[in-house]
């Protein structure tokens, strides 16, 4: 009995993982060839639009994204620029004083309060119909915040994201594995997007109406993604469009990226619990998709602890002693990859494992900083 209640948590747990990453994707190429959508009719209207760059010490990058917002192909007079500074102390503050005559608001914050309660405080003052967020390192196609806009005039659309690429930094490894994975993630993005259903948004790219905008709570870790799955929850259309494209530098080594990726992990489990009703069947496809795309990945670590453990039990059977084996050896690669990272090596099949289970370290070790409340809500910025 015990034998067989182990071989039922190890084979649960590998189609949970196998159908996240790989069975639902195929369900969604599925869906996109025999499951069509009305293609999109734009009109030309221009909305009045508030461009907000949340900000924490990025003197480095401050006067470019300025300088890339102010040459957007979009009517002027019809953008407002703020860029709100999150307690910075290095020369981003002086940097965008720089531009003021030419329209652009600076909101500063003397006391870091946290990216949420900034973003909360500058949709306040902003006077656009449409709210375009933006990071100070991402840059936008110069067509970018028209291509978001065009949009809105379907009145059941609330957010729009667009794509964001990113570009490696001088030296960088990461960026070809981070492009490998976001190739992946940006199909389900179009897919998912495509029927109204996104989850989430990309950070440095993603609009919505200002009047759709729900203050989060101050505590708000990933708002990025609660703020675009409050309005799928309100009922209104959240869509992803590839023809509003941004770019992004990517960190130099993925041990880089790491508190950033827990940052994002406790964010996901706090994000859950907030959003718990979008799991409600009646809810038809965007359930599907959260359940799916997110919340099994969410959980892939405990799933992946679970599976190695029970093979244990099972070692006196072949299949699952070689099955043992496999994962070894999958785990090994990972500790290679990690080693070759450290001294500026890339060999694509063990970065590639090293990448995967850094991720799903980064998921677990969020966990514990979700339940133990550890986790800050300021958020640090990364070296690019």
């Amino acid at each position: 009995m015990f034998i067989a209640m182990i071989k039922i948590l190890f084979w649960l747990s590998i189609l949970a993982v196998v159908y996240s990453y790989i069975l639902y994707p195929a369900l969604l190429v599925l869906l996109s060839r025999f499951w069509k959508t009305k293609r999109a009719v734009f009109q030309d209207n221009y909305f009045r639009v508030s461009l907000i760059v949340a900000a924490y010490n990025e003197e480095k990058v401050i006067r470019q994204k300025i300088e890339n917002t102010l040459a957007l192909d979009y009517p002027r007079e019809l953008m407002q620029i703020i860029i709100a500074s999150d307690g910075s102390t290095d020369g981003t503050n002086q940097i965008v004083r720089e531009f003021a005559r030419q329209g652009v608001i600076l909101l500063e914050f003397r006391e870091r309060r946290g990216k949420i309660n900034v973003l909360n405080e500058a949709v306040s003052k902003a006077n656009g119909e449409i709210i375009v967020f933006s990071d100070a390192n991402t840059m936008f196609a110069s067509d970018a915040v028209k291509k978001l806009v065009r949009h809105f005039g379907q009145p059941s659309i609330g957010c729009v994201c667009g794509q964001l690429h990113f570009q490696c930094s001088e030296g960088s490894r990461t960026g070809e594995l981070e492009g490998f994975y976001w190739k992946f993630e940006t199909m389900l993005k179009k897919i998912e997007g495509s029927r109204g259903s996104l989850l989430g948004a990309n950070g440095g790219i993603y609009a919505l109406r200002k009047s759709l905008y729900e203050p989060c709570p101050s505590n708000t870790i990933v708002e990025d993604f609660v703020i675009p799955m409050k309005i799928l929850q309100r009922g209104y259309r959240v869509i992803y469009d590839p023809e509003a494209k941004a770019t992004e530098v990517v960190v130099t080594h993925i041990i880089q990226e790491m508190a950033r990726r827990i940052r994002i992990g406790a964010g996901d489990f706090q994000a859950l619990f907030m959003l718990l009703s979008m799991l409600n069947p009646l809810r038809g496809f965007s359930a599907l998709a959260f359940f799916s795309h997110k919340v099994l990945r969410w959980f892939a670590p405990f799933l992946l602890i679970l599976i190695f453990v029970t093979n244990m039990f099972l070692l006196q059977q072949d299949f699952y002693f070689y099955f043992f084996v496999i994962q070894l050896g999958f785990y090994l690669f990972a500790l290679i990859g990690r080693f070759l990272t450290r001294i500026g090596r890339y060999v694509k099949l063990f970065s590639l494992s090293y990448y995967f289970v850094s991720m799903n370290i980064a998921l677990l070790i969020g966990f514990f900083k979700y339940i133990t409340a550890s986790q800050k809500v300021a958020w640090e910025r990364t070296e690019r």
